[in-house]
């Protein structure tokens, strides 16, 4: 008995410490030498543990680590199982000197472990075992026609890379060019040539781009850095055989400028650097009072379009309303350099006259010459004719006006004695508030939602509700993404017994161990032999030992050479496979609450009544408290986004505190979830007229002339319901005419249906003409921006080299996205870009 038990603690002795002292990581080879700029793999090993988790690895200057892969084994030595987690990093030194890669510690499935520091040198690395460096085998450059430019000067660049054709397999990267300050282009797309230098044939890349520098000086540039896959040799024999790829990063010569500063500047120099065009239209030349003119100003060239922002100012008349400017950038496509930057000014005439509208000048720097050059447009006459009424412009409107002229010289002198005239309206003032609550209808999210209505009222209700059931049903089956996988494995390995590739062989490998895991629900992340067998042996004990056997030589075949399995590895699989039996999808299990309480839920939200809520803001605009009934409004309207009372009431808190602009915002969305109502026509005529902006949907809705008279009948949401509505008639006079057809209904169905269909057909085209007359207003997530701000290609405004473009105040667009108080907009001609949240208004949500 004694000596059992002094056997028992020696084994103890010898297997216990192995078992609990044996976790470890390391670095593989823990040291040696690396080749510079060379491609090499150092794997991180874990011994009879994993990670938890991804490894977050210390920096280290100069040493690039790539994507790892994985592989995994397991060793037995007297008795002793060993199991061995790696890591395989693709590593890249950037330059030649000794790296060290520093202790760190890294969160294992055993607990908290420290990886020991390793130190490599760095040497020159060679291609293959030719013995050639890397610069014998490949070149490149980068060049520019001259070292010396002005500043803003738009000048090519050109990357040329030279590759040994017997070594050159395959483009591994895009040019990285690390070219600050340089304001750059995109690279061209790779030009791929042959060539013949000093008795060799190269394979030559060559690509292209544009730059400028802003300010002047010296800029010594860093190289650019591309990796390319190299052909080092070959592999098998025959038919079998297969190159042998070594990557490799190709540094370019390096690029000295020196940009120089421009000659002192005219007045009149807005910073324009390049070659430029310069044009003016004005239509019409004759026109009455009161009758709108278009100016249009147009800069076209090539040049630093980065730093352009706006046109010259223009010298107008104070007998000229102006209606803001709009501006409109075009860039060429794939150019950021080459566009046209158009301005349209809208003057309306308030007195008879002839007026002269000046030339307007434009100077720009020509690099060409190294001189300072000045277009102007051709000056302009107009010739103003008497209308029906003189046109005031309203106190305090704000017009802008860029420069006042004198009143025209051979304008007529006023009489001595005036005629009598009526007097002047006063001016339109805000309504008063709308104390009840009511709800416009709210456009729905796409048209194609119509359709989908359409089709519902055909369709019996219950039949919906049980398939709607039944798929929440189906979706909610624990076993659903078992079934899944198991059908997922059957077609891996059928596609696998197909293949000789090692490549399609590695994906379907790989294709068949997540699958495995997912269909015996292995919760890990690269799960070994043993997780496999005890995620098995919770769902069929029997097969845990088949199941974990294949899972391992898989594993081996993955990371070996040549990926092959066992032959009887498929015959074990599919048989494997075939015995697994997993349950179908029980269908009484639509009928639970779980799957049928969605419906009843909704249901009863349809019913229930909707509480009315107090006016709260109403008191405090009564006292002349604007900015507390604006917040008291802005309260309202966050809970009821649909209510166009509290839009209404909104505004007109903000066009008390002199907000015209913002207030014509919410205006508009009063008017498109009420259209027919007296006062939201009110509302958005006046502050059209108080706010300066003039968007021509909504001045055509304002006036409500033609098929905008049509469309202010209803609001969008109420033209998308008679439309349905339409369909519903029309499918009731077809079902009274087959009634008819087959004799169960008398001679009275034919007329009555013929004239629901006819008055479907005049609601489905009154709708229709509707909805496309409010055009994007009728999108659900339309806004309007309210102020003049600037469009940006990305949201933030840290970023002073990105493309912007200025955006005018009373533009319609989509709201796409948000982020970080960021919106990105989406307009009606394509384009899109992101600007701040508060300076839109949305008009529904």
């Amino acid at each position: 008995m004694r000596q059992s038990r002094i056997l028992l603690f020696l084994v103890l002795f010898l297997v216990l410490p192995g078992r609990f002292l044996a976790q470890s990581v390391r670095w593989e080879p823990p040291g040696g030498q690396l080749g510079f700029n060379q491609v090499s793999d150092l794997a991180l090993v874990f011994v009879d543990c994993e990670p938890d988790g991804d490894p977050a690895l210390p920096k280290v200057d100069a040493l690039q680590f790539g994507r790892p892969s994985q592989s995994s084994e397991m060793n037995m030595v007297n008795f002793s199982v060993t199991r061995r987690f790696s890591l395989v990093y693709p590593v890249r030194p950037a330059r030649r000197s000794p790296v060290t890669i520093p202790a760190f510690e890294i969160k294992t499935d055993k607990g908290t472990l420290t990886v020991k520091a390793a130190t490599f040198t760095v040497g020159d690395a060679t291609v293959g075992s030719s013995g050639l460096a890397v610069s014998d085998v490949a070149s490149a450059a980068l060049t520019a026609p001259r070292t010396s430019y002005w500043a803003g000067e738009v000048f090519p660049v050109t990357y040329n890379l030279n590759i040994v054709r017997r070594y050159y397999h395959s483009i591994a990267t895009n040019v990285d060019w690390p070219s600050a300050p340089l304001v750059l282009e995109d690279w061209s797309k790779p030009e791929l040539n042959e060539t013949l230098l000093r008795g060799e044939r190269y394979v030559a890349l060559q690509q292209s781009t544009r730059a400028y520098v802003k300010q002047p000086g010296r800029y010594p540039l860093k190289p650019a850095t591309q990796l390319v896959n190299l052909m080092v040799g070959t592999s098998g024999f025959g038919l079998f055989s297969q190159p042998t790829v070594e990557q490799r990063a190709i540094e370019s010569s390096a690029l000295d400028l020196t940009i120089k500063p421009l000659p002192a500047a005219p007045p009149a120099f807005t910073g324009a650097v390049g070659s430029f065009t310069f044009t003016s239209k004005v239509v019409p030349l004759t026109a009455a009072v009161g009758e709108p003119i278009t100016w249009t100003l147009e800069l076209a060239g090539t040049g630093n379009w980065p730093d352009l922002t706006a046109l010259p100012q223009r010298e107008v008349s104070n007998d000229f309303q102006i209606v803001q400017p709009k501006s409109k950038r075009t860039m060429k496509e794939g150019s950021l350099f080459e566009g046209t930057l158009t301005e349209d000014v809208v003057l309306v005439p308030t007195r008879p006259g002839s007026y002269l509208l000046a030339p307007v000048r434009f100077t720009y720097f020509d690099p060409q010459s190294g001189t300072y050059k000045t277009i102007a447009s051709e000056p302009v006459t107009l010739n103003i004719t008497a209308g029906s009424a003189p046109v005031l412009a309203p106190a305090g409107s704000g017009a802008p006006v860029q420069f006042s002229l004198p009143p025209p010289a051979n304008s007529a002198p006023p009489p001595a004695l005036p005629p009598a005239v009526a007097p002047v309206a006063p001016e339109n003032l805000p309504r008063d508030p709308v104390t009840e609550t009511a709800t416009g209808l709210r456009p729905l999210a796409t048209r194609n939602l119509v359709w989908v209505c359409l089709l519902s009222s055909v369709l019996c209700p219950l039949l919906l509700w049980l398939v709607l059931a039944a798929l929440r049903s189906r979706d909610r089956d624990p076993q659903r993404l078992r079934r899944e996988a198991r059908e997922a494995l059957a077609v891996a390995l059928k596609e696998l017994g197909s293949t000789s590739l090692p490549a399609t062989r590695y994906s379907l490998l790989r294709a068949w161990q997540q699958q495995a895991a997912r269909l015996w629900q292995v919760p890990h992340a690269a799960p070994g032999a043993p997780l496999v067998h005890a995620g098995v042996s919770r769902h069929a004990a029997d097969a845990a030992s088949a199941w974990a056997q294949l899972w391992a030589e898989a594993d081996r075949a993955l990371h070996s050479a040549d990926h092959q399995l066992p032959a009887d590895w498929m015959t074990r699989a599919e048989g494997a496979l075939q015995a697994v039996k997993v349950p179908g999808w029980p269908p009484l299990t639509l009928f639970a609450g779980r799957n049928l309480f969605p419906f009843l839920f909704t249901l009863a939200l349809l019913l229930a009544p909707i509480a009315a809520r107090a006016d709260s803001g109403s008191d405090t605009y009564k006292r002349g408290d604007y900015p507390a009934a604006e917040k008291n409004w802005r309260t309202a309207l966050a809970a009821a986004p649909a209510d166009w009372t509290a839009r209404h009431n909104l505004g007109l808190a903000l066009a008390q505190q002199d907000r015209w602009a913002e207030a014509a915002g919410h205006w508009t969305g009063a008017f498109l979830l009420n259209a027919r109502s007296a006062t939201t026509r009110w509302d958005l005529a006046l502050g059209l007229q108080r706010s300066g902006m003039a968007p021509p949907e909504l001045v055509e809705f304002s006036r409500g002339e033609g098929r905008h008279e049509l469309a202010r009948w209803a609001s969008p949401g109420e033209w998308q319901l008679a439309l349905a509505a339409a369909a519903l008639l029309i499918a009731a006079a077809l079902v009274v005419l087959l009634l008819k057809g087959y004799g169960r209904i008398g001679a009275w169905a034919r007329p009555v249906a013929l004239t629901v269909s006819l008055v479907a057909v005049l609601i489905a085209a009154a709708a229709t003409l509707s909805l496309h007359t409010y055009g994007q207003l009728a999108h659900p997530d339309a806004v309007l921006v309210w102020q003049a701000t600037t469009l940006r290609s990305i949201p933030t405004e840290a970023d002073t080299t990105q493309k912007t473009t200025p955006l005018s105040a009373g533009s319609i667009a989509i709201a796409e996205k948000t982020f970080l108080g960021w919106t990105k907009l989406g307009f009606a001609g394509g384009q899109s870009g992101w600007v701040r949240t508060e300076e839109l208004v949305k008009l529904y949500r």
